[in-house]
Parts: C-alpha cells; structure tokens; sequence
C-alpha cells in the first residue's frame, strides 16, 4: 500500500531539489571567487578554441550516435542517416523530459508505423545496455586501477568523500538507488522488456554478429569523445593530473549512468555527483560544476533543440521542408 503511495516523480524532483540547494550551498561557501574569476580572466582568450572544440566533438558525438542507430534499426527497416539522425535528437528530447531518461525509446518509435513500434523500443534498449555495458567496463577498470596504482589519489577521494560537507549528498545516493528500485516496482520495466525481448527473438537472429561488433565499437568510441569533451572542460578549469582525470571521469559516467533522474532535473544530481568525485583535484568547485553542466549544454540540451529549430524554420521557410522528418 505504502508503494502505491510513492509517487516517483516527486520522489525525482525532491532528489534533485535536495542535490541543488547542496550544490548552490558549496557556490555561496566557496571562499576563492576572486582567484576563481581572475583564473577565467587570464584564459579567456582560450575561450573560442575550446567552444569551437566543443561544437566539433559534439557533432562528432551525434554522428556516431546516428551511425549506431541506423545499424541498430536494420533488422526491421533500413532508414537513412538523415532519418537516423532526427530519429537520435528525438529520443534525447524524450528522454530529458521523462524519468530515469525513459523516454529515449519512445521518442525513437514515434516515427514508425503501430506495428514497428515495441521493435524499436527493444532495438532502442538493447542500444542503451550496450551502452550502459562500455560504461560500466571503462568504471569498473578506473577503479581497479585507482585502488592499485594511485592509493594517495583513493585516499584523498575517501577524505573528501567522508567529509562533513559532503554528508547529505552522499545520503541521497541511498535515496536513489531506492528510486530507482521503485521504479522497475511499479512500472514493471524489467518485466516489460523481458516480455518484449521473448517476443521479439527474430530480432536478435536477424541481427548479425558484425552488426553487434559495429554497435560496440561505435559506443566505445562515442564513449571515448564525450570523455574526452569533460576531460577538455576540466582541463581548462586547472586540471593537471590528467591520468587521474580520466579515471575520475570514467567513475563519475559510470555513477551518473545508474543512477534514476527527474528528466532535465538531473542537472543538480550532475554537479554533486561532479564536485564528489573531482573535489579532491586541483579543479576548484566552480570549475567543477561549469564543466559538468557545459558538458551538458552540449551533449544533451543543445542537440534536443536542433529538431524544434528546424520545426520552427520550415514553418516560416516551406523551401526548408526537405530538411524536417515528418513523423
């Protein structure tokens, strides 16, 4: 009965609400503002490089997405990379207004036909755990190798994650792990997947094992740039250590992957997740949380925009209408 109660949305909104006032709490504390903002002063003339450097990995980002996507759809219809790729920023769109990022799949199946949907959502899922998969690898490795080769590293991360100030957010992960557990509780996902899957198996036969390979490799190296867009970001905020950087980045990708979001409210849950694992660096926090939040901008807000910028464009521009998916 007490489940039935719950209601996950504001459980979501609560966690990330809870994560923001932390976050905005560690901003108001931070006692090296003026060095903070003479450091951006002295760089600024990096600034158009790194923003140039940005648009580029990221378009790079969308393009390997759409090239999974466009292999992954095979086994129920051949689309073209332009169809792909309005199907991928539809899904993102989805995904960033619905819990747990959710609505991924769906935002994909919008274009097809009422019996091609629940294959695309299965194609769309099996993408997501291939995904999740390279993720979880690249984490566990960075912390294997954080235990064994960089134990000072691993005790400054203990010290800081034990902190005092640090108390509430890390109270919040049991929050949303029991969220998260709440969610495949009530809405049956695991169930519904699993159903699909046994009900879909001519998917999986039809899809071949170079198809797979292609699908992993792509993720590997999607996986590899958004890495190295925040490893960018950090680096132009002071960070030095960039061996630890990269294993510190593959641990915070491989919490941030698991962990339920409220939709785009997972912003907050970003940048504590962020100032908790790059707080022992040499990043200060505004840094930290500027490149989290930068990197999102990026990868996730600004390619959700592109389909409503064309949307908008083609109603004033009918010549413009080629460019548009109509769904």
């Amino acid at each position: 009965m007490l489940l039935r109660k719950l209601n996950i949305n504001w459980i979501l909104i609560l966690i990330s609400a809870i994560a923001l006032l932390w976050v905005g709490y560690k901003l108001w504390t931070f006692s090296e503002w003026d060095a903070f903002l003479d450091y951006l002063k002295t760089h600024q003339q990096q600034l158009p490089a790194l923003i140039i450097l940005q648009f580029f990995l990221m378009s790079l980002n969308v393009t390997l997405e759409t090239r999974k996507w466009q292999i992954l759809a095979r086994p129920v219809r051949s689309i073209s990379f332009r169809e792909a790729f309005f199907q991928v920023l539809k899904g993102i769109q989805m995904g960033m207004i619905t819990p747990a990022r959710t609505g991924d799949p769906i935002g994909k199946s919008v274009f097809y036909p009422s019996g091609e949907k629940s294959k695309i959502i299965v194609l769309s899922l099996i993408g997501s755990i291939i995904q999740n998969f390279v993720i979880l690898f690249a984490a566990i490795w960075a912390l294997l190798w954080t235990t064994h080769s960089a134990s000072d590293y691993l005790a400054l991360f203990v010290n800081s994650a034990t902190s005092s100030s640090l108390l509430l957010p890390i109270a919040v992960i049991p929050a949303l792990a029991f969220t998260l557990w709440l969610i495949l509780k009530r809405t049956g996902v695991l169930t519904i997947f699993l159903t699909l899957v046994k009900s879909r198996l001519d998917l999986f036969k039809q899809t071949k094992k170079k198809a797979v390979f292609q699908v992993f490799l792509l993720t590997t190296i999607r996986y590899s740039v958004f890495s190295l867009q925040f490893l960018i970001l950090l680096h132009f905020f002071g960070l030095n250590d960039i061996r630890n950087g990269v294993s510190s980045i593959f641990i915070f990708y491989g919490a941030l992957s698991f962990i339920p979001s409220a939709g785009a409210g997972d912003l907050s849950i970003r940048a504590t997740l962020a100032i908790m694992i790059f707080g022992s660096t040499a990043v200060a926090e505004p840094g930290i949380v500027m490149s989290s939040l930068v990197l999102w901008l990026f990868n996730l807000a600004l390619p959700a925009l592109i389909p409503t910028v064309v949307a908008a464009a083609t109603s004033f521009h009918p010549k413009l209408q080629k460019f548009s998916i109509r769904i």
